[in-house]
């Protein structure tokens, strides 16, 4: 939390700047990235918005770090859809699941499969994150920073001087380590597992002394996320607090609260910051879909279309916002 607020303190000081900066941030959420793909593809056809030219600056985690790369190479955004359901079905597929000792899935078919998209993006494996055409920012969790004697968040990115000096692929695989279901990478995980939301991360890199806050446009999309609330909770325990599940979720209360609450703060902090200049795609999931679940994806892809089927006129807004802020350069 303490965080959130010294970005939030440090970007109110903002002056004048003339330079618009464009920034799309793309969240975690394993398999359910393929929402934010087709998210990304109906607003395309809806606006002809070119995700290469059309942004300065792309944030990811987790599964949103290996999007934001692809997008900021060029690679269509439904050739990124196509690849995602193949990496999908070749990574969380023959699991080790009842196994407690070691990572559920093989790190080496999710490596193999980035890489073939990094290829299909034109990138060797060897490519720096600072030798890439566009700004990024990944975020990852480090467990060891020796420098502190704790664990943290980490930015891995190309915008400062001395940023980016690590290949592609091991910053995707930092972002991408979530705990149990593939093991740490260098001593970094899941970025998602400290801020599942990068707008703020890109936001505090991409700035500079002399800019406006009024010169930036962020959208941010999600991945879907399930309805989670309690009820009746007044006279709730430590004992209730732990075994009881939220509405749409197994894992106990207190976890969801914890995780999604903070999971919020980004999405609230740009608003209030950047008001009309800042849109966030995302809508609540009929179901629980956990993040390797690779045999929901065509529901996932259905639910989108519903999303948008059943709110036309908030669709129609998005497509009004986005011609007015992005597809004008």
């Amino acid at each position: 939390m303490s965080r959130i607020l010294f970005v939030f303190c440090l970007l109110v000081g903002f002056s004048l700047s003339a330079k618009e900066t464009r920034i799309l941030s793309l969240d975690g959420g394993g398999v359910r990235g393929v929402v934010s793909l087709s998210l990304l593809s109906h607003l395309k056809e809806g606006t002809g918005i070119d995700y290469q030219s059309d942004f300065d600056v792309y944030a990811g985690t987790s599964t949103g770090s290996i999007i934001a790369i692809a997008l900021a190479c060029g690679m269509d955004v439904n050739e990124i859809l196509k690849a995602y359901k193949t990496l999908s079905a070749e990574v969380f597929s023959g699991g080790n699941h009842f196994s407690i000792f070691k990572p559920e899935y093989d790190q080496e078919k999710l490596k193999h499969n980035i890489k073939k998209i990094l290829r299909s993006c034109g990138l060797s494996d060897d490519v720096l994150l600072r030798d890439l055409p566009k700004k990024v920012v990944i975020t990852t969790v480090n467990l060891d920073d020796k420098a502190v004697n704790r664990w943290r968040m980490d930015f891995l990115e190309n915008i400062t001087p001395n940023g980016g000096n690590i290949k592609v692929i091991d910053a995707i695989l930092e972002s991408t380590a979530a705990p149990t279901y593939f093991p740490a990478e260098h001593d970094h995980v899941d970025g998602g597992m400290g801020m599942n939301d990068p707008t703020l991360a890109a936001l505090m890199y991409a700035y500079e002394p002399t800019d406006d806050l009024r010169d930036f446009v962020i959208l941010s999309v999600g991945t879907g996320y399930d309805p989670r609330f309690v009820k009746d909770s007044e006279d709730w325990g430590t004992y209730d607090w732990i075994t009881h599940g939220s509405a749409h979720s197994g894992s106990p209360a207190l976890v969801n609260l914890l995780m999604d609450v903070e999971a919020q703060i980004p999405e609230q902090v740009a608003s209030k910051l950047l008001g009309d200049r800042y849109r966030k795609l995302n809508f609540a999931l009929p179901e629980a879909i956990a993040l390797d679940d690779y045999k929901s994806i065509d529901h996932l892809l259905k639910y989108t279309r519903e999303f948008i089927g059943n709110d036309l006129a908030g669709w129609h807004d998005t497509i009004v916002w986005t011609n007015e802020h992005l597809s004008k350069r």
